[in-house]
């Protein structure tokens, strides 16, 4: 019988043991993922953002759907044998579409995700005019993730947007607001969530504090380039007790830019090459994976020919 693979939170799991802040890279479609499987992590995530860019050409405000989310993690999960931690939104619904959502991840292979509580249509973390649900309903999205898991190794990470949320002083919020969000943190973590995330801490005392404050528990944390907590490099993660770090624009940002630059060079030059850097189409299915699909087409082309040769000597004699 052939040995039963780990589960994708199984090995995420046992990465947090060992004790180093585990890092993982945005991904936001089949090259992101191909490529931060090529160069290795920890971990990848899912990024909303990108990938709500990537799939639907939209901003982060909750318009990309459950089901949009889990095809795409399905086929970034089938791309990489590295875990993949996914965005889940709000969990997009009310208990009920919360464990249909838990279905879908699992179903597509992925290893977990967050789930936060701001009010539905929530939007990306760092834009302004964000509020959350009270206590009660983000109680109730987590537990009714950690309730539809059939996969009791799937993560579930409890996020919450306290921190900046209208309802505690919005970009004036303070310590209150900081306060709350590790309030509902530890409420969530009771609820059985694995895993705790705070949307952009303040300052690196924060930080801090936060991972203290929720001890033992493992605390992911979120960084942007010149976002609101800050340019935190993976050496700060590690230095201030996280779990766990993700870096969501280290794909889709750098694939913009020289995007940018390659279509108004062709506008304006009247050629590509200079962007492409020498490389090509062939280069280009390389990363994806060619040579592993030629391998396997002509590997079954030889097991075919074999057989069909051998019953023909049959045949013969």
């Amino acid at each position: 019988m052939a040995k039963q693979m780990k589960s994708a939170g199984k090995r995420f799991r046992e990465g947090l043991q060992s004790g180093k802040c585990l890092i993982g890279p945005g991904i936001f479609d089949g090259i992101s993922a191909r490529v931060a499987d090529s160069v290795g992590f920890d971990f990848l995530y899912l990024a909303g953002s990108g990938t709500t860019g990537s799939y639907i050409g939209q901003p982060d405000l909750s318009v990309m759907t459950q089901t949009e989310f889990a095809n795409v993690g399905q086929m970034m999960a089938q791309n990489t044998s590295i875990p993949i931690i996914a965005d889940a939104d709000t969990g997009f619904g009310g208990p009920i579409n919360v464990r249909r959502t838990i279905q879908l991840y699992e179903h597509a292979g992925l290893a977990g995700c967050h789930i936060e509580d701001q009010v539905f249509p929530k939007r990306c973390g760092q834009l302004k005019g964000k509020d959350v649900v009270d206590l009660q309903v983000y109680l109730e999205r987590i537990r009714s993730a950690v309730e539809a898991r059939t996969d009791p190794d799937f993560v579930i990470i409890a996020r919450t947007d306290a921190r900046q949320a209208k309802s505690f002083g919005g970009e004036k919020a303070g310590r209150e607001a900081f306060d709350e969000g590790v309030r509902r943190l530890k409420a969530a973590l009771d609820a059985g969530a694995d895993m705790a995330f705070m949307e952009s801490p303040r300052t690196q005392d924060e930080c801090a504090t936060l991972v203290k404050e929720l001890a033992p528990h493992p605390v992911l944390i979120n960084v942007l380039p010149h976002g609101l907590t800050r340019d935190l490099t993976t050496n700060d993660c590690q230095r201030l007790g996280f779990a766990a770090a993700i870096y969501p624009c280290t794909g889709f940002i750098p694939a913009m830019l020289a995007m940018q630059r390659s279509y108004r060079g062709l506008k304006e030059e009247g050629s590509d090459l200079k962007y492409c850097e020498n490389q090509t189409i062939v280069q280009f299915f390389e990363q994806l994976g060619l040579k592993e699909a030629w391998d396997f087409d002509e590997g079954i082309e030889s097991y075919s020919k074999k057989i069909v040769e051998a019953e023909s000597k049959q045949l013969e004699s």
